[in-house]
């Protein structure tokens, strides 16, 4: 049975989508339970920051300062519950509209997993996705995260990408022990961006034989490219309904070094379903 954290947020549709996608990827509604948690407004938050000094400072402020959106918020609880209910699966709400994103990064510590919206960290000021505050939660994170655009109903494909260190090992082995009861006959690629099409992918045999214990129908793709969030965006753009697996965000001092920059590109995108762990 596996604990899920839906972070909601004022969009109507963003509850349609996670119910999509849970009953695409959770078949066996008895087995899994959704705790839905009301995040206060990201973007308010990042706004407040600016004048404060230290974003940190910004779950401190005073309640009183949102309180006149409670009503609102009761309203997106209502609706995520009303149709949750209706699909069948077991769910909390955790109704607390003082839950912050610090809030949000402790309880995951205690889920399996946690689904975020892109739309919840748009700057209502400028319309733009403020991918470093989902850089921040990702980070923080204690367990993996989807996070999900806009208008997506169900999964098709699924592709894992790959680039021969243990972290992207990691995610898939993530990905399959939460879903792989349930995705086993999709469609499954195994996805590597190198500089040369002449390169051999590490360890390929080993993890092509891990991944067709949990799937049925496997697939090798190597890629020449030394733009790699270009190559992997193409190819998750070229297919239909992708989900995209990465383990781009390691703890280490060296792989937040390394790592990040090829997630945080596809993440400006906004418009393909990720999936990403880390230890």
């Amino acid at each position: 049975m596996a604990k899920t954290l839906v972070a909601l947020e004022e969009n109507a549709g963003f509850n349609n989508n996670v119910i999509n996608i849970c009953k695409d990827l959770f078949c066996d509604k008895n087995e899994n339970l959704f705790v839905g948690l009301l995040v206060k407004d990201l973007s308010y938050i990042t706004s407040l920051s600016a004048y404060v000094g230290e974003p940190a400072l910004v779950d401190y402020m005073p309640y009183d300062l949102i309180s006149d959106e409670d009503r609102k918020k009761a309203e997106v609880i209502s609706v995520f519950e009303d149709r949750i209910k209706k699909a069948g699966f077991k769910y909390q709400i955790y109704n607390d509209f003082r839950l912050t994103s610090r809030e949000l990064i402790k309880q995951s510590t205690y889920a399996d997993l946690m689904i975020l919206s892109y739309q919840a960290f748009i700057n209502k000021s400028n319309k733009e996705p403020d991918t470093s505050l989902i850089y921040q939660i990702l980070k923080g994170s204690r367990c993996p995260v989807i996070i999900l655009p806009m208008d997506i109903s169900n999964i098709e494909n699924i592709i894992f990408t790959y680039d021969g260190k243990e972290s992207s090992v990691f995610a898939i082995r993530a990905f399959s022990n939460l879903f792989s009861k349930y995705t086993k006959d999709k469609e499954v690629s195994i996805l590597t961006v190198m500089p040369s099409a002449d390169e051999e992918i590490k360890n390929e045999k080993l993890l092509l034989d891990l991944v067709q214990q949990h799937y049925n129908n496997v697939g090798v793709q190597l890629l020449e490219g030394s733009n790699i969030s270009e190559e992997i965006s193409n190819f998750a753009e070229s297919v239909d309904n992708p989900m995209v697996v990465m383990g781009a965000y390691g703890r280490s001092h060296i792989s937040n070094l390394l790592l990040p920059s090829v997630a945080k590109d596809i993440l400006k995108k906004s418009s393909i379903p990720l999936f990403i762990a880390h230890r």
